[in-house]
C-alpha cells in the first residue's frame, strides 16, 4: 500500500486556499468572456487577429472542454500566454486603459480553477508514453549484458571524448519543448531507429565475454555446458526478461524467447544460441518503450511498484532497474517512504549518477555542445573543449554529490579547473583545495587519476581538479570559460546573447527573437562614429520602444559579463583599445559595476526565480515532458521545501520523486 498522506494533505490545502466565489460554474466561466468581450476581442478576433491570437475562438474551444474533461494542452498554452500578458500588464497595450485590479484578480481566479485545477482539484495532466533515449538505451544494454559499448574514459590517449561505434551509428536526437531529448512528445515525433538499434544490440552482444564472471551474471553458470535443459533455458529467459522488460513479463514473452533459443541451438552451439535468445528479447517493443498500465482514469492514480522502480532508475541513473529495485517492487515495499529513501541514497551512490550531470545539466546549460561534434572547427582545440566540458561536468556532479545549494550555480567559493585552462583563468584567482564535505560517494574517482597512474603515459589527458575561489572574478558557472564560450560568437562576445542565455537558462524566461532585426554589423556601419563602442552599437540596435521592453532585461545582464572575452579570459580593454563597459542597472533599480556584484544581485533579486527555474527543469527532465499549469501546485510545494533547506539539491531531488507527477499517472479524456 503506497503512503501518500502528505500528497492528500497538499491537495486539501490547495483547495481550501482557493476562494469559493464565484458561486457557480456558469458565473465563473463568464469571467473570461466578459473581460475579453469588453477589452480584447476588438483586436483579437477573426482571421486577422493581432498576434495570431483569436480569443473568441479560444473561448469557444475552451467551453467545449469544461470539467470533468481535460482542457487540451494546445488550448492551455494559449491561455498561459494570455495570463502572462495580463499579469505583466502588457495587455491591454499601454495606449489603452489597463484592467482594474478586480478584473485581474477575477481572471486569475478563473485561471486557477479552470486551467490549473480540474473540477477544483489538483491533477498532473495526461501521462505520456515514454521511450528510451539513445543514452538510456546504451546504458541499459551495458548494464543488462555486463559489457561496455562506449570508449572507456581512462584509457583514452586522445584528448577528444571520442564516439564509439554505437554512438556514431545512432541518429541525432532532437530535444522537445522541455529542452531535453527525453521529452516524450519529441521522441514520439521521431521514428524509432530500429535498424540502428539492431546494429548496436549486435555490437553489444559481440562484446560478451566467456569468462566466469560474465557467464555467472548473464546465465548463472561459470562454464558454458554442451546442452541446456528446457527448464534451464526457461529460467535464464525469465531472469533476463525480468530486467530487460522491467518486471512486465508474460508467458508469451517467455515462449518467444525459448523458441528463439531452440531454433538457434539446432544450427549452432549453446553459447551463440543463448546470445540469439538475448537478441530476441532486446528487440521486444517493451524494451524500447516504458509501458505502464492504463486505467482510463482522468484523475491521478498511483503507478504500480515495478513502474515506480522504472521511473526511479531512469531518473537517477538513466538505466534499467536492477534486481534490488525489482525485488523490492515485487514484494510491494519500494513505495514505502523509508525504503524509497534508502533506494534514492543507493542509486545516488552509484556511478550512473553521472547521468544527472551528463544528460540533465549538460542539456540544460548547453555545455554538451563543446564535445558533441569534434569536427566543428568553431569549437576550437579539442583539448580545451574537453577540459571546459569536464569543468562543468565535475561541477554539477559535486553539486549533487555534496548536496550543495542550488545558488552555487550562480556563485560559489569553489570551482573545478583544468590545467589546460590555467592561462584562461589567470594568476591569483584560484587555489587547489581539499575535497568538500560529501554526502555521496565519489563516482568520478576513477577519472581523477593522473596520467601516470592510469597507463603510465605521461601525456595522457588529466581531468580538472577542485579549487577554491581567491579573487572576485570566478565562482559558480556563469563566469566559467565554458559558458563564456557557448554564449559568444567565434570571434567576439555578444552581450545580447549572454543576457538572453541568463534570462532563459538561469531564470526560466525564454525570449523569442523578433522578426526583421538588423545585424550588429549593419547597425555599426550606420553610426556616425568610425569606431563606436559596443554599448553605442547595442543602444542604437535597440532604440525602438518595442525593443526596449526586452532589452531593459537583456542588456544589463549581458554587459555585466563583458570583462570575459569569447574564450573566457579576463580583459579590461577591447582589441580596439576601448575600455570594457561592464556595469548596469537591473529593472529593480539595483546597480552593479563588476561580475561579482552582478552575481550578488542575481542571487538577491532573482534568487527565487533561479531556484524555481532549476526545480521546473529538473521536474520536466524527471517526468519527460514540458511543464503545464497543472504542475504549478507541485512546483510551489517543492520550492517551499527547498527554501526551508537552504536550497539543497538533494531536497529538490527527493521532493520530485515524492511528487504526484512522479508517483502517479493520469490518462486522457
Amino acid at each position: 500500500m503506497m503512503h501518500f498522506t502528505h500528497l492528500h494533505n497538499l491537495l486539501l490545502a490547495i483547495c481550501l486556499c482557493l476562494t469559493l466565489a464565484p458561486s457557480s460554474a456558469s458565473e465563473l466561466d463568464r469571467i473570461p468572456r466578459d473581460i475579453m468581450s469588453q477589452r480584447c476581442l476588438e483586436c483579437h478576433q477573426g482571421d486577422h487577429a493581432e498576434g495570431d491570437l483569436d480569443l473568441a475562438a479560444l473561448l469557444q474551444a475552451t467551453a467545449e472542454h469544461l470539467p470533468p474533461k481535460l482542457i487540451p494542452q494546445a488550448l492551455t498554452e494559449k491561455w498561459v500566454k494570455v495570463e502572462q500578458a495580463i499579469l505583466q500588464k502588457r495587455m491591454p497595450p499601454p495606449a489603452e486603459d489597463a484592467l482594474t485590479p478586480e478584473q485581474r484578480a477575477a481572471f486569475q481566479t478563473w485561471f486557477e480553477k479552470r486551467i490549473v485545477l480540474l473540477s477544483g482539484q489538483p491533477h498532473i495532466g495526461p501521462t505520456p508514453l515514454r521511450r528510451l533515449t539513445h543514452y538510456e538505451f546504451l546504458n541499459s544494454l551495458e548494464d543488462l549484458l555486463g559489457v561496455s559499448v562506449r570508449a572507456e574514459y581512462n584509457i583514452l590517449s586522445s584528448v577528444n571524448i571520442e564516439k564509439s561505434f554505437v554512438e556514431k551509428v545512432l541518429p541525432v536526437e532532437v530535444p522537445g519543448e522541455s529542452g531535453f531529448v527525453n521529452d516524450a512528445s519529441a521522441l514520439a515525433s521521431q521514428p524509432l531507429p530500429l535498424l540502428d538499434y539492431i546494429k548496436c544490440i549486435d555490437f553489444a552482444l559481440s562484446k560478451i565475454k566467456r569468462d566466469e564472471s560474465s557467464l555467472n551474471q548473464l546465465f548463472g553458470f561459470s562454464q558454458v555446458p554442451d546442452e541446456l535443459s528446457a527448464a534451464q533455458v526457461t529460467d535464464i529467459a525469465k531472469a533476463f526478461l525480468r530486467r530487460a522488460l522491467r518486471g512486465r513479463i508474460t508467458e508469451q514473452h517467455v515462449t518467444r524467447a525459448v523458441t528463439a533459443y531452440t531454433t538457434a541451438v539446432a544450427q549452432s552451439e549453446t553459447f551463440p544460441a543463448l546470445k540469439s535468445m538475448l537478441r530476441t528479447i532486446l528487440l521486444y517493443p517493451e524494451f524500447f518503450y516504458r509501458l505502464e498500465t492504463h486505467q482510463g482514469q482522468t484523475i491521478p492514480y498511483t503507478v504500480s511498484e515495478p513502474e515506480l522502480a522504472t521511473r526511479l532508475a531512469y531518473f537517477l541513473t538513466c538505466s534499467t532497474p536492477d534486481d534490488i529495485l525489482l525485488d523490492l517492487a515485487d514484494s510491494g515495499q519500494l513505495s514505502q517512504p523509508d525504503v524509497l529513501e534508502q533506494q534514492i541514497v543507493r542509486l545516488l551512490n552509484q556511478p550512473r549518477r553521472i547521468s544527472l550531470s551528463e544528460r540533465f545539466a549538460a542539456q540544460w546549460i548547453g555545455f554538451e555542445d563543446l564535445v558533441s561534434d569534434s569536427d566543428n572547427a568553431e569549437l576550437g582545440v579539442p583539448t580545451i573543449n574537453r577540459a571546459q566540458y569536464d569543468e562543468l561536468l565535475y561541477f554539477f556532479d559535486e553539486l549533487f554529490r555534496s548536496d550543495r545549494s542550488l545558488l552555487d550555480v550562480i556563485d560559489s567559493d569553489w570551482v573545478y579547473v583544468s590545467k589546460y585552462n590555467s592561462k584562461t583563468y589567470g594568476q591569483g584567482q584560484l587555489k587547489p583545495r581539499p575535497p568538500l564535505e560529501a554526502t555521496y560517494q565519489d563516482v568520478l574517482a576513477h577519472r581523477r587519476l593522473s596520467g601516470p597512474q592510469r597507463r603510465g603515459i605521461e601525456n595522457i589527458y588529466d581531468p580538472p581538479t577542485l579549487h577554491s575561489v581567491q579573487g572576485d572574478r570566478y565562482g559558480g558557472i556563469i563566469t566559467s570559460a565554458a559558458v563564456m564560450r557557448i554564449t559568444s560568437a567565434p570571434e567576439r562576445t555578444s552581450p545580447v546573447r549572454r543576457g538572453v542565455w541568463l534570462l532563459d537558462k538561469m531564470m526560466g524566461k525564454p525570449l523569442k527573437a523578433p522578426k526583421n532585426v538588423p545585424t550588429i554589423e549593419s547597425v555599426s556601419r550606420s553610426l556616425p562614429s568610425k569606431n563606436p563602442s559596443k554599448l553605442e552599437i547595442i543602444q542604437a540596435h535597440t532604440e525602438k520602444a518595442s525593443c526596449q521592453v526586452c532589452h531593459q532585461d537583456i542588456d544589463p545582464l549581458g554587459f555585466g559579463l563583458e570583462n570575459f572575452d569569447q574564450n573566457g579570459r579576463w580583459r579590461t580593454q577591447y582589441r580596439n583599445k576601448q575600455e570594457v563597459f561592464s556595469q548596469g542597472t537591473l529593472p529593480g533599480g539595483k546597480s552593479f559595476s563588476s561580475p561579482k556584484q552582478l552575481k550578488q544581485q542575481l542571487t538577491e533579486i532573482y534568487g527565487e526565480a533561479i531556484v524555481r527555474n532549476f526545480i521546473r527543469r529538473l521536474l520536466s527532465y524527471a517526468i519527460g515532458r514540458s511543464l503545464q499549469p497543472c504542475d504549478r501546485v507541485t512546483v510551489e510545494k517543492i520550492y517551499q521545501r527547498a527554501v526551508a533547506s537552504d536550497y539543497r539539491s538533494g531536497v529538490v531531488i527527493r521532493e520530485i520523486i515524492n511528487s504526484p507527477q512522479f508517483l502517479c499517472r493520469q490518462d486522457r479524456n
